[in-house]
């Protein structure tokens, strides 16, 4: 028995276990690396050396013989993904769904939104101050000063998915509408 929730595919369930350390995986990566929403393998592996080894986390890892392998379950990867050796959060809506699906709890999800929000700030913040801006049509982050026609995909200048002088917050700051370049 299977089934389709949002695109995801369930498995007929997903065990308290893998959900167990799926929290554990999300909020440590939500308290610690807010900011990059990644983490490295080895700095997961040296923080659970630290942790008792007899706790959840760790009894999940010594099942399957490493985290390697624990990341590459696909109750996991509903959630996390490996790029080499770093862990990533599945996109956005794939985490939504997960907590729609009950794999995430609404706790954790609201975490991971605090999260979001630390992440976009401090990216946004460094866009700003450099002087730089991200378009709206092909997602390229670009000088403000040197944006003309031609450097967009589309062949014109790129738009400007944020408006800096709408707000000091910068996640208020994205414009709601493509503006036209005529």
């Amino acid at each position: 028995y299977q089934r389709r929730v949002h695109g995801i595919l369930m498995e007929k369930k997903i065990s308290s276990t893998d959900k167990n350390f799926i929290s554990f995986l999300l909020n440590y990566m939500c308290e610690k690396r807010a900011e990059e929403m990644k983490l490295q393998l080895e700095d997961l592996s040296k923080h659970m050396t630290t942790m008792e080894p007899k706790c959840e986390p760790n009894l999940f890892r010594k099942q399957y013989g490493n985290l390697k392998t624990c990341l590459k379950l696909p109750s996991v990867e509903h959630v996390f993904f490996l790029d080499s050796n770093l862990i990533k959060f599945q996109p956005g809506d794939k985490i939504k769904a997960c907590k729609e699906a009950g794999i995430i709890s609404e706790a954790d999800y609201k975490k991971y939104l605090a999260a979001l929000d630390v992440f976009w700030t401090a990216k946004l913040t460094v866009t700003k101050s450099l002087s730089e801006n991200v378009c709206k049509v092909c997602g390229e982050t670009y000088k403000v000063s040197i944006n003309k026609k031609g450097q967009c995909t589309t062949g014109e200048a790129h738009i400007p998915k944020y408006d800096w002088t709408k707000s000091p917050d910068v996640l208020k700051c994205e414009t709601k509408q493509i503006l036209s370049n005529s």
